[in-house]
Formats: structure tokens, C-alpha cells, sequence
């Protein structure tokens, strides 16, 4: 008797389950729309379906119609884009983000435009202590790039300013600040910066560069961890409205309490289930302080901040800084001041970064350079090539970022040693800069080679996608556009730089997903649309494909899921039914 009656409940469970799964079905299902997948065989799809936080079904609308049960949203996309969300494989996210907090003096060229926004800034704080930002043009003093601290001084005479350069590569400060920080005449150029300086008196004229940054930044009040976190949730919400669902922070400084010792706002917002993104986090190698405690520090706080969606494995090198203001190494001297031999000079000794990366290496972690000028770029292969010999063929995937301009015979390097090229495709493009600062310090012969995304692809070089924001635009549909067409967005300009290094859309919307995942690590997981993977999504108002190449930028993203869930825009958004 209580064996019949345990089979007859027994069976009663198995049909109410069987009858749950075939009536709940997935969370999501889209259907009637342009599915972008980012893979090698069949690319396009019109239906997706996501369950729990995963993507379940890829195929055709009749296909999805099996994922479709009783508590299933069905959003009909109406020929609207899905794709997989981007991915940023050099970006700034907390210190870009409290800068937006501070006094942004951001995209005003003209010197009048940027001094009443300075003014603006003073006036609003009125009982600041030192006043901070950042956002100034260099080539709004060119040709030198060196603003006048005469200038902040007519503005506010009494109250320290310090204003990084949009490139983050140089300090503008008043003289309030200047003697705040106590440097003077006397003050001796850090190893690998330059304090800028009156030519007759020798006295501090306003300008800071590279490594002599720090001389004054180190006396600007210090920031709280709720500022740092601020600063991440801003840069959160901006880089989903552009359907940003991971990035590689590339600058994050842990060797000593700065603007840029931000791993604890990552851990904390992580801690606190608010971060919403993939980070993986390069820690900086300082080359001014002992190499054994940073090594120990690196492998602690690896181990230390590993969180959920959180990962500090990749380690940053300045090898050298940047050309407008003649800091980014160069094999030749500069085109505008060849008659003085000025090559730029390395921020770090070759010997030492050849040591430094075979170590790195041989540890398990990731190299993210910084490499502006060929010069940087040739040392940097250079000593990835040593690692190799010594440590073996690893799945490293070091990236060289920037890479600027190329000496050629070092393209064939890089696909060799399978480095990955981390470009800021918005770069790539004729302008103010390109005319007044690049073509001028390059000069003729080594402006062909500028940003050779295209050259380097077609060797079989992997490419990443990154945006450098604050220094440009987080959006990466505008990068996208200028990867394929080498012209400026807004159109201000008729002829591309070197249309021979122009690639497909397919290509470019590749390096800004799979391939700016694969340098993360989480391609696995992230970067195309297949069955298993993270449900880290994007729809965007238009076909890319359908339009004239010059209309990407004007395309709009109107939802970002981030395993499922919508982190920006809605379902009712998108959906026609609706």
C-alpha cells in the first residue's frame, strides 16, 4: 500500500516538474531582430533567448519559439541590432570619473573658452582649499604646450590649481600651488620629467611633465574612498549608456596613496553588489621606487582583490610618455627638433624593462605597456622577446598600447611574439592635433606609419579596442567609425589619414568585443553571441551594416544587459510590441 501510494506521488512531482520547465521557459527572449554574433561561422541570427544569466538559444525566430514559456518576456526587436556588449581594453574608469567630479575643463580648445570655464570652476568653490580638475588641451598653447602659470595666477591668485592635460601626461598649476609644494628654481627634474621653467631665472613657469607630476600632485588634498567611488559609479554609468559591459583599467597605482590607488573602490563596489562590469585591473610599475617590494605588493594584492567580476592580474609600464610634449621615445629625433637631437627619452632603461617583464612573465602576469613612440614600441618587443627565450611560449597575451607611430621593421615582431595591439582607434584620424602637434613632431617619412591598425591585422596581429577616456570619448561606435573610415566623426575633415590602414566594420566591431574580451582573459565567457555565454548584451537603435560608414558615431545604444539584467535602458525600450 505505501509503495503504490509513494510511486503515485512520485510520479505526480515528475509531471509538475516536467510541466514547470515547459511552461516557464527562458527569462528574455528577442526575436525579429538584426543578432550580431562575432563569430566565424554564421554571424547573423534574428532570436536570442537568456535564462538565469546565460544565453540559451542563438537562431531564428521559429527556433526560439521552444524557449518561449508562460513567464517568458518576449521583446520583439523590430530589426534593431543585438550585439555583444563592448568591451574597453584601456580606459581610466574611477580617476576619469572623479575628474568629471572636479573642476572638467574638457573639448574647449580655444584659450578663452577654457579660461572662463577655469574662472567658472574658482567662483563655484569658493572656499576650496585647492582646486582640482583636469581636461586642458596641449595644443591649445602649442607650439610649445606649456601654459603659463600667469594665467591661472590673473584667476585665482591665492588658491592652488592644479589642472592635469587631457592626455594626463602634464600638470598646469598656478603659483599659489607651486609654492604650496615648494619648488623653485632650485628644484632639481626627477629622473623622467621635466619641471617646465622660466628661460632666463630658472624659476618654475607653470608646467609639469611626466614623472615631475608628482612633485606637486602630491600636495592636492587627498581623496576619500567615497570620492573614488564616485568617481566609479559615474564612469559606470557612462560606459553602459555607450554599452561598455568590461574594461581593462590600465593605470592603477598601488605603490604609494594617489589619485590612482584605486583598487579598494573597486573591491568596496564589488563588496557592495553595486559594480556592474567586468574589471580587469593592470597595477602600475613605478621604476622610482625598489623593484622587490612592488613585485610582493603586485602577487598580494592579486590574490587580495580577486572578487567576483574583479581581477588585478595584469601589471602597467610607462615605457614612455607621450609626444606632444616630446616625452614619447623616439629611434629618431623629433621631425621639429631634429636640429637639438631630441628623441624622447624611455622612462625606463631597456636593461631594466627587459628584466622587469621576464620576471613579470615567469610570475603569471599580464604586461600592459604603454608605448608611444617606435623607439618605445622596438624596446618593449624587445624585452618581450627575452621573456620568451627565457620563460618559454606562455598564454600571456602582453598588450602594446597606443603604438603610435611604427618603426616597420617591427610589425613582423609583434605577430611573432603573438603580443596583442591595444589601439585607441578614435586616434587614427587628420585634425587640430594630427596638423599642429603630430605631423609636426614626426614630420614626412614617419607619419605613413601612424596608427597601422590594418598592417598589423593583416599579418594576423590580434587587435583590442580602447578608448583612453577621459583623454577621448568612452563611445566606442565612435572609434568603431573612424577604425573604417581613418576620418574624424564630427566631419570636419575630408581626408583620411593613410586609407590603406582602414579595416572592415566586421573587424572593427570585432576588436572592440571578442578581441578586447580575449586581451581580458574573458573570452570565454564574454565578447560574442553563443549558447553558454554571459548574457552581456547591447541593442542598438540601427543596423551598423545598413549604414553609410559615416553615420556609426550618430547610432545609439538603447539597452545594456550585463548578465541579464538591464543596467541601461529597458526591455519596453526596445521592444515594437510595446
Amino acid at each position: 500500500m505505501y509503495k503504490i501510494i509513494f510511486i503515485a506521488l512520485s510520479l505526480m512531482t515528475l509531471a509538475a516538474c516536467e510541466l514547470s520547465d515547459e511552461t516557464v521557459g527562458a527569462d528574455v527572449v528577442f526575436t525579429g531582430g538584426a543578432v550580431y554574433r562575432v563569430t566565424d561561422t554564421d554571424p547573423w541570427a534574428t532570436a536570442v533567448a537568456i535564462t538565469n544569466n546565460r544565453i540559451t538559444y542563438v537562431g531564428d525566430d521559429a527556433g526560439a519559439m521552444s524557449s518561449i514559456g508562460l513567464n517568458t518576456r518576449v521583446v520583439e526587436l523590430g530589426g534593431k541590432m543585438l550585439m555583444p556588449g563592448f568591451q574597453d581594453a584601456h580606459v581610466h574608469p574611477v580617476d576619469s570619473g572623479m575628474t568629471f567630479n572636479q573642476c572638467a575643463v574638457f573639448d574647449l580648445p580655444e584659450l578663452e573658452d577654457l579660461l572662463d570655464a577655469i574662472k567658472t570652476c574658482v567662483e563655484e568653490r569658493p572656499d576650496a582649499d585647492w582646486i582640482v580638475g583636469a581636461g586642458w588641451y596641449v595644443s591649445t598653447f602649442a607650439p610649445t604646450g606649456r601654459p603659463p602659470k600667469g594665467l591661472l595666477d590673473a584667476i585665482a591668485p591665492d588658491t592652488p590649481i592644479t589642472l592635469l592635460s587631457n592626455a594626463a601626461h602634464s600638470v598646469w598649476a598656478n603659483s599659489a600651488a607651486i609654492e604650496r609644494a615648494g619648488i623653485t628654481a632650485e628644484t632639481k627634474d626627477p629622473e623622467g620629467g621635466r619641471i617646465d621653467r622660466d628661460p632666463i631665472s630658472g624659476e618654475p613657469s607653470g608646467s609639469f611633465q611626466e614623472s615631475a607630476m608628482p612633485l606637486i600632485q602630491s600636495y592636492e588634498p587627498a581623496i576619500t574612498l567615497k570620492e573614488r567611488i564616485d568617481g566609479l559609479a559615474y564612469a559606470q554609468r557612462l560606459f553602459h549608456s555607450f554599452g561598455i559591459t568590461g574594461v581593462h583599467d590600465s593605470y592603477v597605482e598601488v605603490s604609494r596613496e594617489t589619485a590612482y590607488s584605486n583598487m579598494e573602490a573597486y573591491t568596496a563596489f564589488a563588496d557592495e553588489g553595486a559594480l556592474k562590469m567586468h574589471v580587469v585591473a593592470a597595477m602600475l610599475y613605478d621604476p622610482t621606487l625598489p623593484l622587490e617590494p612592488q613585485i610582493e605588493l603586485f602577487k598580494n594584492l592579486r590574490q587580495s582583490a580577486d572578487r567576483n567580476h574583479v581581477s588585478a592580474t595584469a601589471i602597467k609600464i610607462l615605457v614612455d610618455g607621450v609626444a606632444t610634449s616630446y616625452s614619447a621615445a623616439m629611434l629618431e629625433p623629433y621631425a621639429d627638433r631634429e636640429a637639438e637631437g631630441v628623441t624622447g627619452t624611455p622612462l625606463i632603461q631597456q636593461a631594466d624593462l627587459i628584466d622587469l617583464v621576464t620576471r613579470l612573465d615567469a610570475l603569471g602576469f599580464q604586461i600592459h605597456f604603454h608605448s608611444i613612440g617606435d623607439a618605445a614600441t622596438h624596446y618593449s618587443l624587445d624585452a618581450l622577446e627575452v621573456a620568451r627565450i627565457q620563460n618559454g611560449q606562455r598564454d600571456s597575451r602582453h598588450h602594446l598600447s597606443h603604438i603610435m607611430v611604427w618603426d616597420p621593421t617591427d610589425f613582423n615582431r609583434m605577430a611573432d611574439l603573438d603580443a596583442i595591439a591595444n589601439f585607441q582607434a578614435l586616434w587614427a584620424s587628420k585634425g587640430t592635433h594630427y596638423d599642429e602637434i603630430t605631423y609636426v613632431r614626426m614630420g614626412e617619412e614617419r607619419s605613413n606609419y601612424l596608427y597601422p591598425i590594418n598592417s598589423l591585422h593583416e599579418l594576423g596581429v590580434k587587435l583590442a579596442f580602447g578608448s583612453d577616456w577621459y583623454v577621448t570619448s568612452a563611445n566606442p561606435l565612435l572609434a568603431i567609425e573612424v577604425a573604417v573610415t581613418r576620418l574624424e566623426p564630427d566631419g570636419n575633415t575630408s581626408e583620411p589619414l593613410l586609407p590603406a590602414e582602414a579595416i572592415d566594420l566586421a573587424t572593427a566591431i570585432r576588436a572592440a568585443t571578442l578581441g578586447s574580451t580575449y586581451g581580458n582573459f574573458l573570452n570565454e565567457d564574454t565578447g560574442s553571441i553563443e549558447a553558454g555565454k554571459l548574457a552581456d548584451l547591447i541593442v542598438i537603435d540601427r543596423n551598423l551594416f545598413d549604414i553609410p560608414a559615416s553615420e556609426i558615431s550618430e547610432a545609439c545604444v538603447i539597452l545594456t544587459l550585463f548578465g541579464g539584467e538591464a543596467v541601461f535602458g529597458s526591455l519596453d525600450d526596445v521592444d515594437e510590441n510595446e
